[in-house]
């Protein structure tokens, strides 16, 4: 995560290098006080038509790893689950939300939820299918709650399933490693978590998204408020005990609710190894256990 705070300060130092026009309003929680960047999002070809036996496409939602080239980050951390589904003659569409200048999940997360809505109804109208399964890693988990909830995308999905989400949230001092802001006796931990301190918007102006996955933010807050879950929505949660990011470990990423299937990934393959919050995606296993889920009634 140090160098994830590194490009929170670049974002803040240099203008956006690519914008696209932000999506409409969506209902749910008001902006952060300040204009932001627009920002934008990457569509894959939506060129596959589902198989009988795999009826659902599944849209793959990304977290804050995908930086530079979005698309091949995105592609080379999810390439095995991509795969796995496809295999099984399932459509796999990963899509790119909430880009400001270099990074993905960067914009608010309610702007990053409009994004994922407009895009899921778009791969419903090219593929002819009644609901999409979303798979979501990190940051992307929340968005994905948020459009689910928030936006009332519950009737458009069946099975939510996701690696190491931002449930909870997680604590300012995992969020950026640990660095130290001059000129600041709190450091970066206290800037984040302080939201009366004027270097909070300076310093992470462009980066709401990040914010919005601090415990006891404003979106964390509603999407507890009442459960996370909502009716009809099958969801599945698959968190390490690696995880260096989102803390607490397992509490930062649970779902302590009726219906909802929550694994440690040692505790699930203990043969397997420690996975970091990164590298959960990429491992086998954890590929395994999402085509699990995305079977599973």
């Amino acid at each position: 995560m140090r160098a994830l705070a590194v490009v929170f300060l670049v974002l803040c130092a240099t203008p956006a290098v690519f914008t696209a026009p932000s999506a409409n309003a969506t209902p749910g929680i008001a902006p952060a006080a300040g204009p932001l960047p627009a920002s934008g999002s990457l569509e894959p070809a939506l060129d596959c038509e589902p198989a009988p036996q795999q009826p659902n496409p599944v849209v793959l939602l990304g977290g804050f790893g995908a930086v530079g080239d979005i698309r091949a980050a995105l592609d080379k951390q999810l390439a095995g689950i991509t795969g796995g589904i496809r295999d099984r003659g399932g459509c796999a569409f990963i899509f790119g939300y909430g880009i400001i200048g270099p990074m993905q999940a960067a914009a608010p997360v309610a702007e990053s939820a409009g994004q994922v809505s407009a895009f899921v109804s778009e791969v419903l109208a090219a593929t002819g299918a009644k609901q999409v399964d979303i798979v979501a890693h990190s940051s992307g988990a929340l968005v994905a709650n948020y459009y689910l909830k928030m936006l009332h995308g519950g009737p458009q999905v069946d099975h939510a399933v996701y690696l190491a989400p931002v449930t909870a949230g997680t604590t300012a001092a995992t969020l950026i490693g640990g660095l130290d802001l001059p000129g600041s006796p709190e450091g970066l931990a206290g800037v984040l978590t302080n939201v009366a301190d004027p270097l909070r918007d300076s310093v992470f102006r462009g980066v709401q998204g990040a914010l919005d996955c601090l415990a006891g933010s404003r979106v964390t807050r509603a999407l507890l408020r009442g459960g996370v879950t909502v009716p009809g929505v099958t969801y599945s949660v698959l968190a390490t005990r690696g995880d260096q990011v989102l803390t607490p470990v397992g509490t930062a990423s649970f779902i302590r609710e009726p219906g909802v299937v929550n694994d440690f990934f040692e505790d699930r393959y203990p043969g397997a190894g420690v996975a970091s919050h990164a590298t959960l995606p990429m491992q086998p296993d954890a590929t395994r256990w999402v085509l699990e889920q995305l079977s599973a009634d």
